[in-house]
């Protein structure tokens, strides 16, 4: 596999630009905003935003992803339409030639095919760039999750009983979507 630092850093679509963003102060600001203007509905099946309190939460997460582009361990970009942020979207666990996509969107960007656009365009570079699968990771009642899996051509091949939480449901089954080349 090639250096991760090879991926595209900037991919666009018709309505959307994924970008990995810098570390910086304004950008921590910026994620943290659309964070907290939708704690609530991000929360229910993103746990792991409950941790992001601060700018300086922000901040550290967005140095640990830029370093985990050095160290191939994955890439993070954050979805923009209209020069705002919507989302993010990321790929990781990378091994045999296969990776995990995570994503989140703010509430009022849901319903308009964006994430469905975002994860198409981050698909297609991964193939180009050697990608043979991709796994989506989805807890068991996550509807909308399930169905931008489905839309975007991935098969359920395995439910792994019990195996996640989220704060909505608690203890759920992980739903393993997939998707080759």
């Amino acid at each position: 596999m090639k250096p991760l630092s090879q991926f595209p850093q900037t991919i666009e679509t018709p309505r959307l630009v994924l970008r990995v963003v810098s570390p910086t102060r304004e950008n921590a600001e910026n994620i943290f905003k659309i964070i907290e203007n939708n704690r609530d509905y991000l929360e229910a099946w993103q746990g792991h935003l409950c941790a992001i309190k601060t700018v300086d939460n922000v901040l550290e997460y967005l140095v640990k992803r830029a370093n985990q582009i050095e160290t191939n361990e994955g890439v993070c970009f954050y979805i923009h339409q209209n020069d705002n942020v919507i989302g993010r979207i990321r790929f990781f666990e990378i091994h045999d030639n296969g990776c995990k996509i995570g994503y989140w969107l703010a509430e009022s960007a849901t319903g308009h095919g964006y994430m469905s656009e975002a994860l198409n365009a981050l698909e297609q570079e991964l193939f180009k760039f050697g990608f043979n699968k991709i796994v989506l990771d989805i807890d068991d009642g996550n509807i909308h999750s399930e169905n931008i899996a489905k839309r975007n051509g991935y098969k359920l091949e395995k439910r792994l009983p019990m195996a996640s939480w989220a704060k909505c449901v608690g203890k759920c089954d992980s739903l393993i979507y997939e998707k080759h080349r």
